[in-house]
């Protein structure tokens, strides 16, 4: 799904020209499992959410920070590209986006999880969180 997102917004002008969050994608695109391609979409009903990343597995929590940011990535390069400045990972990209400067990332991993973890899940995060 998320190669064929960047595709999408490499080859699609209309995707191009809507500049989507990976979060937004689906409210104008459907994903087609069978022919693994996204299609424009003719109907309004959306229902698709992004799992939720702990922040213990880094480099995965840091690429959904990344795709929670950056509007309309065309490749796992472009997201790690930050000016003419190629990074090492998405956790330095992050950083030098400027998206680790303060605690909003940890705010809205919590308000993500908080609509539909169990308590005991959300008291890990936080205990996560607090370590890390």
């Amino acid at each position: 799904m998320l190669t064929e997102f960047f595709e999408t917004n490499r080859t699609d002008p209309e995707a191009k020209n809507l500049n989507l969050l990976y979060k937004e994608f689906p409210q104008y695109y459907v994903w087609h499992g069978q022919f693994r391609a996204w299609t424009k979409r003719k109907r309004g009903v959306v229902i698709g959410r992004l799992c939720v990343v702990n922040p213990i597995e880094n480099e995965r929590y840091y690429l959904r920070v990344l795709l929670n940011n950056v509007r309309c990535p065309t490749s796992f390069d472009d997201l790690l590209m930050v000016g003419e400045i190629f990074c090492e990972s998405f956790q330095d990209a992050a950083y030098k986006r400027g998206l680790l400067h303060n605690d909003d990332y940890v705010d809205k991993t919590f308000e993500e999880a908080s609509v539909y973890k169990m308590p005991v899940k959300l008291r890990r995060l936080f205990a996560t969180l607090l370590h890390y």
